[in-house]
């Protein structure tokens, strides 16, 4: 089933006209036509339009045509989506060295009043993290 075809299925199963769904997705009603018609293929922001008007409708099923477990529109009926928790990036784990290496960064003893503006730390996978002194 091809775009075009899944946008007329919306159009079916929301048992409207082609007029009546342009204006409930704010569009121009020619839109619906040429669309309908494969004049003009459906732009990202007419897709958007009818997953916005149509909230219980799954756009991995409009757009990739891919099956959900809902796929049939019901009007104006509200469906919360439940959303995959983003992940959390893995925080580097800070291992004690085995043993420190001096390198040959000069001493420099602290005068009054300085303090310590950036910490950096690099890992051995080639990242880091700076922490900077919040005042």
């Amino acid at each position: 089933m091809s775009l075009i075809e899944r946008i007329r299925k919306v159009i079916n199963d929301s048992e409207l006209s082609s007029a009546a769904f342009a204006d409930k997705i704010g569009v121009q009603r020619s839109s619906i036509s040429h669309i309908l018609s494969e004049r003009n293929k459906p732009s990202l922001d007419f897709v958007l339009k009818v997953l916005h008007a149509f909230p219980t409708l799954h756009s991995d099923w409009l757009l990739l045509g891919k099956e959900a477990a809902q796929t049939k529109i019901v009007a104006d009926t509200p469906v919360l989506f439940p959303t995959e928790k983003d992940p959390q990036p893995e925080q580097p784990k800070i291992e004690q060295p085995e043993k420190l290496v001096q390198h040959n960064t000069p001493q420099k003893n602290i005068q009054d009043g300085q303090e310590v503006e950036r910490v950096t730390i690099f890992y051995s996978d080639g990242t880091c993290s700076t922490y900077t002194n919040k005042k």
